[in-house]
């Protein structure tokens, strides 16, 4: 984490540079619903079932939340804050404390000293959100996360308060100022505020992809403060990412929060195209995206870390934190809805393999911690052993990404086949906290599936975005037929009064 005067990055630095790569997915036509084959390249049906993420999500909360165990720790000015990792006792910084913060607010029980603590990671002289109390510098992939991060809480908890929408709104400025400064060109490491220059300490951390991210967090700032400025920052920044001939892939967050700007941006009628974006993120030609067997075990859908680091690596924050934002987009572009249930469904079953209970002692570093805690780093080979789980820059358990796990039991809801699940297109969509709630279908089978749909209290109907068209409930629901390897993006809408 940063502090003043010194960046250190989350891991330690792998020698190593990998060459940008042509993404090849422009000339591809995007896959129609029922194609068993998509672009991503991705299997229908993962070979394990997908997780229990409300029993890990839960076991997660209250192990980090039990003062008895020293994670849910004070500093030294009160404020609440949490380590990046299970053997840390320090701050963590915006990047731990946002997912956790947000991950009990999405389970209806947020952290009591939520004001307190986020203002600390506010500069005042600065004007923004940075990753930890008194930074002076902030990396772009950080800086674009954690914006993100503090700006959806405000939206969930703050989003009518004066005070926090000021933060916002000054936030959002001195982003634009910067943005304007460097013209967009995000092509350098991070910012240096304290001398207002942008810097570079190693070549193979320069982060392009970052504009992306930028798009999003302006889009955000729009919804929350109303400033056209934003609006048309958000338009900019997605214009100059998918401008790119090559992925400019560097941290996976910054495309997948690109992804829901572009798709957000068209539906409003925005001449930009979200499917170019979702190719960049299942991009496995740049090394972003794990595909196949590590050591027997299907390691499909799981993600890189940054870009310079070796391959044959994945970590469970950046292969948690994608889904978020790409659900959501599903909703306003339904015809991606086949790649991105492919993708979600086989990150569901293969996320198993951070966990201590999924794998050999042999095929991991520290067995003996809590089994609720995921290891941060999967290596295809280490030791002699394939695959195997390990730490890395602050330790072997991550926090920092396991809080994600209390996002996806959000997300997600098994039905009556295991393999066939219903996600949550609202719950994470920051952006739009007065759309109708809408749901993600997928049948990964040869053979027809069915799903339930229920209305509420007959106030409501359904509605098939996949297919344009009203779904008839009988005694307020629907049996949702699904075809072999089909999608459906439902929708359930108010009834409108005469």
């Amino acid at each position: 984490m940063e502090s003043a005067g010194l960046l250190l990055n989350r891991r330690e630095f792998l020698a190593g540079v990998a060459a940008l790569g042509l993404t090849g997915w422009a000339e591809r036509a995007i896959a129609a619903a029922a194609a068993t084959t998509g672009w991503s390249g991705l299997p229908d049906r993962p070979e394990e079932r997908p997780l229990d993420f409300h029993a890990l999500a839960s076991a997660f909360d209250a192990y980090l939340m039990d003062p008895a165990h020293g994670l849910n720790l004070l500093a030294k000015d009160g404020r609440q804050v949490f380590p990046s990792a299970l053997e840390g006792a320090e701050d963590g910084g915006l990047t731990t404390y946002g997912p956790m913060a947000l991950g009990k607010e999405l389970r209806g029980d947020g952290l009591e000293g939520l004001a307190a603590s986020l203002k600390g990671y506010f500069s005042e002289p600065y004007g923004l959100f940075l990753d930890g109390a008194g930074a002076t510098l902030c990396e772009y992939w950080y800086l674009m996360n954690v914006t993100a991060l503090a700006y959806g809480l405000i939206r969930l908890r703050f989003g009518q308060d004066r005070e926090w929408l000021a933060r916002v709104e000054k936030s959002a400025e001195r982003l634009l100022a910067m943005a304007h400064q460097i013209r967009y060109d995000f092509n350098s490491q991070g910012y240096d505020f304290a001398k207002a220059a942008p810097f570079t300490n190693q070549d193979n951390y320069r982060q392009p992809d970052a504009v992306g991210g930028y798009s999003y967090v302006m889009l955000l700032a729009w919804k929350l403060t109303g400033k056209e400025s934003c609006l048309a920052e958000a338009r900019t920044g997605i214009d100059r990412y998918l401008g790119f001939a090559a992925n400019p892939w560097y941290e996976v967050p910054s495309g997948a929060m690109a992804v829901m700007a572009a798709a957000r941006l068209e539906a409003m009628g925005y001449p930009v195209d979200a499917s170019k974006g979702l190719g960049f993120v299942f991009d496995p030609s740049a090394g972003l995206m794990a595909a196949g067997r590590w050591g027997g075990r299907e390691v499909n859908g799981l993600m890189a870390g940054f870009r310079t680091e070796p391959a044959g690596q994945a970590y469970s924050m950046e292969s948690m934190v994608t889904l978020p934002y790409l659900l959501p987009a599903v909703r306003f572009r339904p015809e991606l809805a086949g790649e991105v249930a492919r993708y979600a469904l086989n990150v569901a079953a293969n996320l198993r393999w951070f966990y201590p209970q999924y794998l050999p002692k042999e095929n991991q570093s520290r067995p003996d911690l809590p089994s609720m805690f995921p290891y941060e780093r999967l290596s295809r080979e280490e030791k002699g052993h394939s695959p195997y789980a390990t730490g890395d820059f602050a330790g072997h358990r991550s926090i920092y990404g396991g809080a994600y796990v209390m996002w996806l039991d959000q997300l997600v809801q098994p039905q009556s086949d295991p393999w066939v699940l219903r996600w949550d297109l609202a719950k994470t969509n920051f952006l739009d906290r007065d759309l109708p709630p809408a749901f993600l279908f997928y049948n990964p089978w040869p053979a027809e599936r069915r799903a339930a749909v229920e209305t509420v209290k007959d106030q409501s109907y359904i509605y098939d975005l996949t297919h344009s068209q009203i779904l008839h409930p009988h005694q307020g629901r629907v049996d949702l037929k699904l075809h072999p390897f089909e999608s459906r993006v439902i929708e359930i809408r108010a009834q409108t009064r005469h």
